[in-house]
Formats: structure tokens, sequence, C-alpha cells
């Protein structure tokens, strides 16, 4: 573009482009005028004082309008134009100097696949570097006033941990307080992934919503504090702003020296577990947006390469490459899930997840560090440490495990469950009926415990506060806390009241949404991503924290198969299956 030619960016030195507006070419500030900026380059060791824009770019389809760069006219989406009319009516209306921003969308040249890969190394630094990021959720409805105002009210300290004085103070027009949270987080800018970085690394970030603004940190701490006080309900819209929040206290934490290697926290393989459900309009941005804030050794090994040589494909498999190489488990295969084939147009070997699906459901092997008792973590795959390799030729993953049984039927347990309102319900009474139509014994062979109880943990993938896996401040905290009665710890699951069970009931429809049930030939009860189907494989890869579901392919080796999902099976969780091994032959699977 015109527009760029004299303004080559050198990558030797770092150098990147500022936006300023014109103020010699502008004119009076209304809808229908048109904005004059100009911009020119900067060395990003010895920038000037600037402002980093964060804000949602919408689709392809959307409103364009008109802007001047230089003395040339760009088209910019409408909610970019409606960003810099804002900022340059604040600029006017504060009797501010002239003031520098960086907008990715003008200050890099999307027409110039190496200059983006180029600059998109930069951003970390960009945005870490800005006097202020403004976060732009876009312009004012009817109630966003109301909205801003409820958040000051629980952003303020009422003297209470968790805002419980300030929700009794808003219950006179609690409904339209709440309608106004609804429509202000919804928005789609807290659905973007590249906003976590954005955020995450920002010195101070702002929240615009039109002339409304708010500091985040301050934004962040309001809706804590209404979930918190059960003023709104947690979902997962709240939670695309307190994981921001988290992320953004955790990321600026492991800045300090030292701390930035630590690998165990959410800048690892969790930070792109967590951030799966986030949007991008370029699907390489799933992995490239999270690079900068990742651990280094995950970090250096994320190339960035925008050129149509290299396909999302190219890029999701060379990632969970990366990840299988220098992580010493194989937790990432466990984000494989077999219901996005169904969805999806990117053809990726079996053993890579699909990063532009989002999550469905409940994950089993989320590690629960806040609620599993040390040691009780799932090690299905026993202490040794996994034998991964690579073909250095082909994307076929090799991993020494054994065949441990068969799926013989399968078990449509949402369907048997799940009311017509999506609710879920079990007492002591529906799951022995549901375990005695399985035609089972009184005792699961393999633990020795009541079939119906068997059922439960494995229904349950053994998560919920009756778990012996559980902590007991974790216990104490989601469960006894709101019911009046005391834990058999001998047999946590027989003869609770109602009460107890309904509360138990709320966090099993979650777990079961996308997940059926399944007794194998040796009468194994499993829990696994819908998708599999009797015949399918289990398997357990040696040093694997979960079990895996593989199918044999159509072909005379019978070890060639494709990875379909992780699995939870009951009475191998914690290394069973493979004691003795130094005795018995492993087999090599390999997975297309």
């Amino acid at each position: 573009m015109a527009q760029y030619e004299n303004l080559h960016l050198s990558a030797d030195v770092g150098s990147f482009r500022l936006l300023e507006f014109d103020s010699s070419s502008d004119g009076p500030c209304s809808d229908e005028t048109t904005i004059y900026t100009k911009m020119a380059n900067y060395d990003c060791h010895n920038a000037p004082k600037y402002e980093a824009l964060s804000y949602t770019w919408s689709s392809h389809h959307d409103e364009l309008a008109t802007i001047k760069l230089n003395g040339c006219s760009i088209l910019v989406t409408k909610n970019l134009f409606e960003a810099l009319r804002q900022l340059r009516l604040n600029q006017v209306e504060n009797c501010k100097s002239e003031s520098k921003l960086w907008v990715d969308a003008i200050c890099i040249s999307q027409a110039d696949d190496a200059e983006k890969s180029q600059q998109v190394l930069l951003m970390r630094d960009i945005y870490a570097n800005a006097s202020r990021v403004i976060a732009w959720i876009g312009k004012p409805d009817s109630l966003s006033s109301l909205a801003f105002d409820t958040l000051e009210r629980f952003a303020a300290d009422d003297g209470t941990l968790v805002g419980s004085a300030t929700y009794q103070k808003t219950l006179d027009i609690a409904e339209e307080r709440t309608a106004a949270i609804k429509l202000l987080i919804e928005r789609s800018y807290f659905e973007r992934v590249w906003v976590i970085q954005e955020l995450v690394v920002a010195r101070r970030a702002t929240i615009f919503c039109g002339p409304l603004s708010m500091a985040f940190d301050k934004f962040y701490l309001a809706v804590e504090r209404m979930t918190g006080s059960g003023f709104y309900p947690l979902s997962a819209t709240t939670k695309n702003i307190t994981y921001l929040g988290d992320w953004r206290s955790y990321y600026l934490e492991m800045a300090t020296p030292g701390k930035r290697e630590e690998r165990d926290g959410m800048l690892g393989l969790s930070l792109f577990m967590d951030a799966r459900d986030r949007k991008a309009t370029n699907l390489r941005d799933k992995i490239y947006s999270l690079r900068a804030i990742a651990y280094n050794d995950l970090a250096s090994g994320i190339k960035i390469d925008y050129s149509h040589d290299n396909s999302v494909e190219r890029v999701y498999t060379d990632f969970t490459k990366l990840v299988l190489n220098i992580c010493p488990d194989l937790r990432i295969l466990s984000a494989v899930i077999g219901r996005h084939r169904a969805n999806t147009t990117l053809l990726l070997p079996s053993w890579v997840p699909d990063w532009s699906q989002p999550k469905y459901g409940g994950g089993m092997l989320n590690r629960y560090l806040y609620r599993f008792r040390p040691g009780s973590w799932f090690r299905a795959g026993g202490p040794r440490k996994p034998r991964v390799t690579i073909a250095e030729d082909s994307d076929t993953l090799f991993l020494e495990g054994i065949r441990l049984d068969t799926v013989s039927r399968v078990i449509p347990i949402k369907s048997i469950l799940m009311a017509k309102d999506e609710s879920c319900a079990v007492t002591e009474a529906i799951l022995q009926q549901l375990a005695g139509q399985l035609g089972s014994l009184d005792n699961y062979p393999f633990t020795s415990e009541p079939f119906w109880i068997a059922f439960f943990r494995t229904l349950t993938a053994d998560r919920t506060a009756l778990s012996p896996r559980i902590r007991e401040e974790y216990r104490a905290k989601f469960l006894t806390t709101s019911t009046a009665w005391k834990l058999d710890h001998e047999a946590l699951e027989q003869n609770l009241p109602a009460n107890a069970w309904a509360e138990i009931s709320k966090g099993i429809a979650i777990i079961i949404e996308d997940k059926d049930m399944f007794l194998t030939e040796q009468g194994y009860l499993g829990l696994g991503h819908e998708g599999f189907q009797v015949g399918d494989v289990v398997c357990v890869f040696t040093g694997g924290e979960v079990p895996f579901l593989l199918r044999e392919c159509d072909t005379p080796r019978s070890e060639v198969c494709r990875l379909l999902s992780e699995c939870y099976i009951h009475g191998v969780m914690d290394g069973e299956a493979m004691q003795g091994l130094q005795s018995e032959p492993v087999e090599r699977f390999e997975i297309v």
C-alpha cells in the first residue's frame, strides 16, 4: 500500500510505527467528519510516550469507514473508526497535546505477511511499554451508564471480602443492574484471544465504552465481587474477565527476576487450554497470540509465520510437537476432543488438538491443583516418563503403553440423566437403579467397592466433593458450608440427605455435557468424550496421567491407530494397570 512505501520497517533495529491525530487538518469532530491522522517510524528501544489500542477487529463483512492517513484515504472497520473518534474527542476536550497511538490494523501493513510475522514478535513489548493500554469495548448502549455505576459500587471497599454489603444496597433495582452488567460483559471484546496478551502485559489498562471508562484492575475486582457476593451468576462470560485478571496478576508476578522460568503455573500449556474458547479472526492466532506470555521454552519454540505456505494445520501440528518434546507428560493429548472432527474443516493428525474449536463441557485432565490432595492426581501410566517419538519425515506419533481392554457397550449417560432444562439430578437410589441395569455384581471387581459407588465415581470422573482424592479444605468450602450434615469419610456417598445430593448434582451436567460412559469386555467402567464406539481400544500410555481411547486403522498392522480422546477408567487411574510392567512387554503404538 502507498501509505507504507516510505515507512519501511527495519527488522534489525526493532522499529515500529506510531499514529497521531493530525490537528492541522482535522475539523470539528462529528459523526460525519473524516478523522485525519499521520504516522511515522520509531525505534522500539527509543520510542516517545505512546498509548496502545486494544479493540475488536470484527468480521470482514462489517461496515467500513474512511480515515485520512498521511494525506491518503484508508478504510477501517466502523468499530475502529468509533474508537479513534472517541479518543480524538477526549484529546480535544481535555486540551491534551498531540499524543501518539499504536493501532495494529493501521501501524502494521496487513498486506505484508513478512512484516506481520515480524511485528507480532514485538507486540508484547509494544503493549508492555505503552504508557496505557486503551481497551475499547464499543459504543455505549442505553444501560451502559448503569452498568458502570454498578461496577464502581462493587469495586469500592464496603468492609466485606466479596462485596456482600454492596449487594444488599443494590437490591432495590437489582434486576436492571444485572441486565446492564450482562449487556456490558457479553460484548465480543472479552471473547478475543488477542485481548489476553494486550491486557496481561499492560503497565496500566483502561476499559472504554464510548465516553465511559474504568481502570481494568478495578473492573476485574468489581466482577469478582459481584460473582462472589451472589449478585451476578458465575458463568463462562464472567470467567472471560476473571481469567484475564488472574493471568495479569500471575504474569506481572512472574515478570520479576528469577521467576519467569517457572513452568507449573498458568503461563504454560494451561494458558492455551484455558484460552481455547477465545475467538480469533486468523486461526493461527489461537497459538501466536499467546506466545509472548508463555514461559520461555514454549515461547521460543513457536515461530511466527503468516505466509500462505504455513497453514493453520501446520501451526497446530508443530505446536503439539513442541509441547510433546518439552513437557514431561502427555497432557496436550487430552486437548483432543472427538466432537471437533464433526465441526471442523481442518485436516489434522488425530493426535493434534484442534485449537480453532472450543472446549465443550468439563475436561477430565485439568490437574485440579486447588481441588485434589497432594499425590492424588491421576497417574494411570505409572511413575515412569512417557516415551515419545515423532517421525521426522511425517506427522506420525509413536507412544509406548499397554492395550488395556476393548469397549463392549456405550452408555449414553447424558440422555439418561439430563432433563429437558439441561439440569441433572442424581441420588443413591437413581445410581443403584442404573448400576442394576448393567447387570452388575454387588461389588465392582477392580476396587471391591459397591458397584453403584464405582458407577458414580466414573460418571463424575472422580472429581466431586465426595471423591477421596479431594482436599479437605475444598470439601469444607464447597460442600459442608451449604449443608447441615457431616461426611462419613469411610463411605462418603452412602446415606446422604437429599439436599446434599442436590448440591452434588449441580456440577454433574457440566462434566457429562459432551461425554458417554462405557463398559469394557473385562468389566471396567469408563467415561470418555462422545464419538467412540463398540470395538474401540482402551490404552494406557507409559507415564500418561489418564488412559486414552484409540481406534484401529484399516491396515494389516493393529498397532496403527487414530487417537479419539482421553478417558477415565475406574480402577486404573492410580497406575494399577502398569504394576509389574517390568515383566510384561509394552506395545509401541503408531498414531496417525
